[in-house]
């Protein structure tokens, strides 16, 4: 077998000595994918790239029939010099999973640093609370960190359920809806205990944030369903780009199978199942032929939910 410098000796020699027709024929499986880039992707490949010899240059000999031309960037839909190379579906799943790792902490990164230059400018609006400010509750003057701690909700995410004019009071009152409304035993919560305290962490807050009179609509099963179902077709969108949603033969199978993608896709559905069941309204929608229509009413509900029904504009039925 051929060692990595003898096969970029023969290359540099082939794209030195044979003329395109010649190459074409040498390496067809890299003509073939080249041929179904221009054809499918169009105005998305570097204009460099149009040139067989270039982007057999820039990519090299296809390593095996494992192998198959792979964007570095999933997100990123032209096919250019640096941003695409030969892997097998084990190496492409390995890569994808170290780029979400890398692109979520990116994300965390600018979301911390969004959040501090938002407390930075609520900070500075005349009459803006003080965490370290006395509050009436229950009859007596507490500290914000008093409030939180009934709650069992962080004391910086006061800023969010805590509104102008709002008391403590009222969301004490709130808070024990939200309570009563968890079920700790549901099946669709995740296994893991750091992730299901996470999640009904999360639901107390956004509960707070809830318009009274949708109270007891704005259950954490409703909260679930507006968190998965979007990520569920985010899911699907990315393995249809990549012709894996329906693969066909066993490599298109197996790619689909190790992509992340997949992974967490399968992981939410038999959990989104469960929790439809538990809405009637949506009991009949069918996750996979109806995924859109029910994303697009769930998220209309939960900004109802929030903003009051004034404020949304009527594009379908009501949630």
């Amino acid at each position: 077998m051929a060692s990595e410098e003898e096969v970029v000796a023969l290359l540099a020699k082939d794209l030195r000595d044979l003329s395109t027709q010649e190459l074409h024929r040498k390496y067809s499986a890299e003509a073939s994918t080249h041929r179904n880039i221009l054809i499918g992707r169009g105005t998305g490949v570097a204009p460099q790239w149009r040139d067989f010899k270039t982007f057999l240059g820039e990519v090299g000999p296809r390593p095996s029939t494992d192998h198959s031309l792979v964007l570095l960037n999933r997100y990123e839909r032209t096919y250019g010099p640096g941003r695409a190379r030969w892997m097998t579906a084990e190496e492409q799943a390995a890569h994808e999973a170290e780029f979400d790792r890398l692109r979520a902490e990116q994300m965390r990164e600018e979301q911390l640093l969004l959040h501090k230059a938002a407390a930075t400018r609520r900070a500075s609006t005349p009459g803006a609370p003080s965490f370290g400010q006395w509050t009436p509750m229950g009859g007596k003057l507490v500290t914000y960190p008093d409030v939180a701690k009934k709650l069992a909700i962080p004391v910086n995410a006061l800023s969010k359920t805590m509104p102008p004019g709002s008391t403590a009071d009222e969301l004490v009152k709130r808070a024990a809806t939200a309570a009563d409304l968890i079920n700790e035993n549901a099946t669709w919560l995740p296994p893991d205990p750091v992730r299901k305290a996470g999640f009904f962490e999360a639901y107390r807050i956004w509960h707070l944030q809830v318009q009274p009179q949708f109270g007891r609509a704005a259950t954490p099963t409703f909260l679930f369903l507006y968190i998965a179902l979007p990520v569920m077709k985010q899911c699907r969108d990315e393995l249809m780009d990549l012709d894996l949603w329906n693969p066909l033969g066993q490599r298109a199978l197996n790619a689909r199978d190790n992509h992340p993608a997949w992974k967490k896709y399968t992981e939410f559905m038999p959990r989104a199942q469960v929790a439809m069941m538990e809405i009637p309204i949506y009991a009949t929608y069918s996750l996979l032929s109806d995924l859109d229509a029910l994303c697009e009413r769930i998220v209309t509900a939960e900004k109802r939910f929030r903003e009051g029904p004034q404020k949304v504009i009527h594009t379908h039925r009501a949630a």
